[in-house]
């Protein structure tokens, strides 16, 4: 339904002001029981919104005259809507307009009608704007809607827990179904208000279309008049090569001098349009700055006793009413910029703002600026939610440039630059001059006093929800339209993710990976991951109370076996369906599986169908649930092809070390919205859940898209939906379906290493160099090895800690030869693949004395490109600064961080326990939502590349898989490049394989 805006101005001497000040009260504000009686009747669906009424007088003492203004916003057309007005309250209004200067009598609503103010932005009529904030709604629907709002909420309150979120919908449409008061809440309800939208480059061709109609049209036809010459002349020249063969010239010169001189019209008719644009233009922008430059400051405050009429009638309701009366500023050039402000403003409403809002100010019910007749009194009304305070901070905060581009138009206003700048955003001026040019409202009825803009979205929502909602996600969106609100795109879902994406579970200290394949019967697959879902562990671990849970981990194969239809599975990433062994893997990873002393422990084609995770709080808990589970497996025929033990994780987090002794696992990514994220992360640290998680946004503020699923392979409505529930305007249900939502890809790779030749090769290379530098160097085994890690034994950084470790206290007696059996941190990462920093933070060494000692568990908060710009401290081809460079190749630059951080990777492996033959090491294990962008990229471009930071011909001191370092490792000094000598392989790969963590809705779904 359309709305009547309309706006009734008077003239009425400035001595019967008071007259009718006293007349108008007696209306009431807030409106008598009389008036508001008469105003609540409707006619059908259409009523009257809200209604004001004023005696105001000139700004200009000069003048002999002030206005009685009414203003009222009410369905339908404005004849129509006056008529409704002069009826209702008409006998009320009759004596107060009697007073009017050009009063000759008869009718109300014929004089009313012949006072209406059309306002409007171009070259014609008053100058203004009107805004409807609740566009198409009529008065009975917001009623009814409300009424129905207020109803369903009891019986929603009334329904018991642990029911789905659809059937709980269901119910309460069979309630209403039975109930004849309700049923039309279940007919098909109105669709929202849907708006063209844009932004950038897609809003200037409307827009400038617009200000060509608007106020470019007396140039445009000067421009069809010259266009029009252009015609006639090449016409003639046209009809001259007709003639031709009677003429001494060819055909075609004059077919090049018809199109030359429709070339020069052309031309000339542009710039008779352009031309005389670009000079005004410019005229005026010198003659808005010289008047800026000049403008008068009111700093004054508002008149106590005006103020104080105002608040006696403000915070009655649920919203307020105000009324600002300002003096335009003189001269053509505001005459045409306020006209300007107005139109920008309408424009960017109708092109880009949500429908209902003015920029994301969404409070606003009706509101309306209009110039007065004969006058340059400029009048603002509004009928906005909450208190005048909340009101105008909004304004400062979200809207202020298209509020100063109006106000500064007028006498007063805080300084201004370039007609939208400045102003509004000095608040404590704008809020003195707003309260100093508001008037008192005698008179203001409200239909709906108790509702807000946002009870009546919320209501309209809960009608649409029942009308359309099929799904389980939009019953549960609909569900938070009751004392809640719709999830935030970047709100995690925690109940739904795995709890090994909140952090590696360490206090379950205990672990073992089993590797399982099924087999192709998809019945026995879902029956099996039926028994297995209990066992999962969903959410923030620390709220687990159970004493052994599993970690689940599909490999594209048990997809399939599944059930997932293939065009399903073939959304899912290359990567992930490649596999780590698939064409050119090998070489992006590094992998030489042709090398004898590097064959693979796993599949070397393939992968495993699932890696599950077993981690418990102790090694009889572990064990029995492990045997529960491939008991479980057995009972369904498949098999558990591998069992790896994994060390425990000490308590002590000082004892967290890998296999060649360096304390690991505290630099990580932190993921906003986790625990950890919202205590106080270093923000260099801090990522968007979309980086890890699928289906939230990432560090650049989008949503990825992820795999997803056709509608009618998901006929019980499971899966999330694409894209989220919306506004329920529409129904969603054939859209498609969100298969990886709230999971994640989980890379593993069981990673074996030569702690003996490390820690030679290091003795080795501190006695060839031990005479190389001077003090404050002191060439020791620790030294060579902190220089190749990043780090030294005991996690202490070297950018931070240049010369000895952080723990370090006199003589260290070495104990290179002893093994560590211990595990990593429960976010470990690794010493010898990719990881984001695999260095640690926990400071110990691998020596008895460092293992004893507590280092600086803070220093992670560093940035090598500003604090190491050099490599002096830590070398530019050091395993951690590989791994993540920080600012390292562009220093102190914000922006690189953000490249970096897009790259970052979740570690979460453990040390596995070597079986005869093998050498300890690591289970590398770490998350991401994009295994190319992420593992892939940081193992090839920066760990493996040997062009690394501009260093030649060297990799990877550890996780460098092909073949180690055969050109040796630079490290940096004052003193000049020190050369350390070619190494070989200490970290080899021996499996592994890509995994996809799903969420809990996609296991029920293949589950069941």
């Amino acid at each position: 339904m359309s709305h009547a805006m309309v706006t009734i101005a008077a003239p009425i001497a400035t001595d019967a002001i008071e007259d009718a000040l006293v007349l108008i009260r007696r209306l009431g504000n807030p409106a008598s029981q009389t008036a508001a009686t008469a105003l609540d009747r409707l006619d059908g669906d259409a009523g009257v919104h809200f209604v004001s009424l004023h005696a105001l007088a000139p700004t200009d003492p000069t003048r002999s005259h002030g206005h009685l203004v009414m203003e009222f916003s009410a369905d339908g057309a404005p004849n129509a809507a006056i008529d409704r007005i002069a009826d209702r309250i008409g006998a009320a209004l009759l004596p107060i307009f009697a007073l009017a200067r050009d009063w000759r009598g008869g009718s109300l609503g014929p004089y009313l009608k012949t006072h209406e103010v059309k306002i409007g932005h171009g070259w014609g009529g008053q100058a203004g704007l009107a805004f409807a904030g609740t566009p198409g709604m009529s008065v009975n629907r917001i009623r009814r809607e409300a009424a129905l709002g207020r109803h369903v909420a009891g019986l929603v309150g009334a329904q018991n827990g642990g029911v789905a979120a659809l059937d709980r919908l269901e119910a309460i449409r069979a309630q209403l179904r039975a109930d004849p008061d309700w049923t039309w809440a279940l007919e098909t309800p109105p669709s929202p208000l849907r708006q063209p939208s844009g932004s950038g480059l897609g809003l200037v061709a409307p827009i400038a279309a617009s200000f060509i109609k608007t106020y470019l049209w007396p140039l445009a036809l000067l421009f069809l008049v010259a266009l029009g010459f252009g015609v006639v002349g090449a016409v003639k020249a046209l009809m001259a090569i007709g003639a031709a063969d009677a003429l001494p010239v060819s055909k075609t010169w004059l077919a090049i001098q018809a199109a030359w001189a429709g070339l020069l019209w052309l031309l000339g008719a542009v710039l008779a349009f352009t031309l005389p644009v670009l000079a005004a233009l410019g005229g005026l922008y010198l003659s808005l700055r010289r008047k800026e430059a000049t403008d008068w400051l009111d700093e004054r405050g508002p008149d106590r006793m005006v103020l104080r009429r105002i608040l006696e009638t403000e915070n009655h309701h649920a919203h307020n009413h105000m009324v600002s009366v300002t003096q335009l500023k003189p001269g053509l050039t505001r005459a045409f910029t306020i006209r300007l402000a107005f139109w920008l403003v309408a424009q960017l409403a109708r092109l880009n703002f949500k429908p209902g809002h003015l920029g994301e100010i969404g409070t606003i019910h009706f509101a309306r600026w209009v110039t007065l007749p004969g006058t340059r009194d400029l009048v603002f009304f509004s009928n906005f939610g909450g208190s005048w305070e909340s009101y105008l901070e909004d304004f400062i905060t979200k809207a202020h440039n298209g509020l100063t581009a109006v106000w500064s138009n007028t006498r007063g206003f805080p300084y201004t630059e370039n007609l939208f700048q400045k102003g509004a955003t000095d608040g404590e001026r704008f809020k003195r001059y707003a309260r100093r040019s508001m008037v008192s409202t005698p008179f203001w009825y409200s239909a709906y006093p108790t509702l807000t803009t946002a009870n009546i979205r919320t209501n309209a929502s809960i009608r649409r929800g029942l009308g359309v909602s099929m799904t389980d996600e939009e019953a549960r969106d609909w569900l938070t339209l009751f004392g809640s609100a719709a999830r935030p795109a970047q709100k995690l879902e925690s109940d739904q993710i795995q709890s090994l994406v909140f952090g590696g579970l360490g206090f379950m200290p205990h672990g073992e990976l089993l590797l399982i394949d099924f087999d192709s019967h998809a019945p026995s697959v879902r029956g099996w991951l039926k028994d297995a879902r209990p066992l999962i562990a969903f959410d923030d671990g620390r709220r687990l109370k159970r004493e052994a849970v599993l970690t689940l981990a599909l490999g594209p194969g048990a997809l399939a076996k599944a059930g997932l239809p293939a065009d399903a599975i073939e959304t899912f990433p290359p990567a992930y369906l490649d596999g780590m062994t698939g064409p050119g893997r090998a070489r992006i990873l590094g992998d030489t599986p042709d090398d004898p002393d590097a064959s693979w422990w796993w599949p070397t084609e393939g992968v495993h169908d699932v890696a599950l995770l077993v981690y418990g709080v102790d090694q009889q808990s572990t064990e029995t649930l492990s045997d529960q589970v491939r008991t479980l497996t057995e009972g369904y025929g498949h098999s558990v092809s591998r069992r790896i033990p994994l060390h425990p994780i000490p308590k002590e987090r000082s004892k967290r070390i890998e296999p060649f002794g360096f304390v690991d696992g505290t630099s990580q990514p932190v993921i906003r919205g986790t625990y950890r994220g919202l205590r106080n992360a270093d923000p260099i640290h801090l990522v968007e859940p979309g980086e890890f998680i699928l289906g939230y946004p990432d560090n650049r503020g989008g949503i990825p898209p992820g795999p997803a699923l056709g509608a009618l392979d998901d006929p019980e409505n499971c899966l999330p939906i694409c894209g989220g529930a919306g506004d329920f305007g529409s129904n969603i249900v054939e859209a498609p379906r969100e298969i990886g939502r709230n999971g994640s890809f989980l890379v593993i790779r069981q990673l074996e290493q030569n702690h003996d030749a490390f820690w030679s090769y290091c003795e080795q290379e501190s006695d060839r160099l031990s005479s190389r530098l001077g003090e404050p160097y002191e060439i020791t085994p620790e030294f060579i090895a902190a220089k190749l890690v990043g780090r030294w034994p005991d996690g202490s950084s070297l950018v931070r800690n240049p010369y000895r470790a952080f723990s370090q206290a006199g003589d260290l007696e070495r104990n290179l030869t002893r093994r560590p059996q211990t595990g990593p941190a429960e976010d470990a990462g690794i010493m010898g693949a990719p990881a984001a920093d695999a260095g640690a933070a926990t400071p110990v060494s691998p020596t008895t004395e460092h293992r004893k000692s507590a280092g600086n568990p803070e220093d992670n908060d560093f940035l090598y490109g500003t604090e190491d710009p050099e490599g002096l401290r830590c070398p530019f081809g050091a395993h951690i600064r590989r791994a993540n460079p920080r600012d390292s190749l562009d220093p102190g630059v914000q922006d690189q961080i953000d490249i970096s951080n897009r790259h970052r990777i979740l570690r979460v492996g453990r040390t596995y326990v070597a079986q005869e033959g093998e050498k300890d090491g690591l289970m590398f294990m770490c998350l991401n939502g994009d295994i190319e962008r992420q593992f892939e990229f940081v193992q090839q471009t920066w760990l493996s590349s040997d062009r690394f930071h501009g260093l030649s011909r060297e990799r990877d001191p550890l996780a460098g898989d092909k073949a180690g370092c055969p050109d040796g490792f630079t490290v940096p000094t004052r003193d000049g490049p020190v050369r350390l000598s070619p190494m070989s392989r200490f970290v080899t790969s021996r499996g592994g394989g890509y995994f996809f963590l799903p969420g809990k809705r996609l296991l029920e779904f293949l589950s069941d």
